[in-house]
């Protein structure tokens, strides 16, 4: 999980959401209209913000499902349905969250409000395996509400740390060869790059590197 700065509400929000709650809450369904919340102009503003990751475990989402999540549910307040601020993107393992009356949401970690330091003070990682930093409750929560500790997700992480390690003894190697202790300018900027915002779990990363001294 990483800082999300939100774009300005989009235009189709500001025009329509005020019509659309209305027919919502007076049709007496469950639930609103995917096609309405998700639409295309909001999902696309949504991977913007995010850099096309789920906003909570960041897992790219090019060419994979992804789905526009209620932060606070429907079921919780119906008036949220469409409010640009309740719209979050999720990956459909993230989106599969425990209930809001089982773990509130303001119990847990909200990309869209801590920071970078604040997140990083409640999550850590043992490798591919995301924990809470020194028994942190919020943390705990965070893993708990989110399922990021599922198999699945462990997997995708793995496999990420799995293509650092394959770059890293490539650029070890070099340095054998050329007789160098230290990285050049080039082979530097590809291992930040799994630290960059862009990329995905690079918070994992970040983690990573400080313990490596990176």
């Amino acid at each position: 999980m990483r800082n999300i700065v939100r774009l300005p509400e989009p235009q189709i929000l500001v025009n329509k959401k005020a019509e659309w709650l209305t027919n919502f809450l007076s049709s007496g369904k469950s639930r609103p209209d995917s096609s309405k919340y998700a639409h295309d102009t909001i999902k696309s503003d949504l991977n913007s913000m995010s850099f096309h990751k789920c906003f909570y475990c960041e897992s790219k989402l090019k060419n994979e499902p992804k789905e526009v999540d209620h932060h606070i549910e429907v079921s919780v307040d119906k008036n949220l349905s469409f409010e640009w601020e309740n719209l979050y993107l999720s990956c459909s393992n993230c989106n599969r969250k425990i209930p809001h009356d089982v773990i509130p949401t303001n119990e847990v970690l909200d990309p869209c409000i801590h920071d970078d330091s604040f997140i990083q003070e409640h999550l850590r990682f043992n490798k591919e395996l995301v924990e809470p930093n020194n028994n942190s409750y919020l943390g705990l929560k965070t893993i708990k509400k989110y399922r990021l500790d599922t198999e699945l997700l462990d997997h995708k992480r793995l496999k990420q740390l799995s293509l650092f390690q394959d770059v890293l003894l490539k650029i070890k190697n070099q340095q054998v060869l050329e007789n160098r202790q230290n990285f050049t300018f080039e082979e530097k900027s590809i291992v930040d790059s799994f630290k960059r915002i862009d990329n995905p779990y690079s918070l994992m990363f970040i983690v990573l590197f400080k313990k490596l001294g990176l």
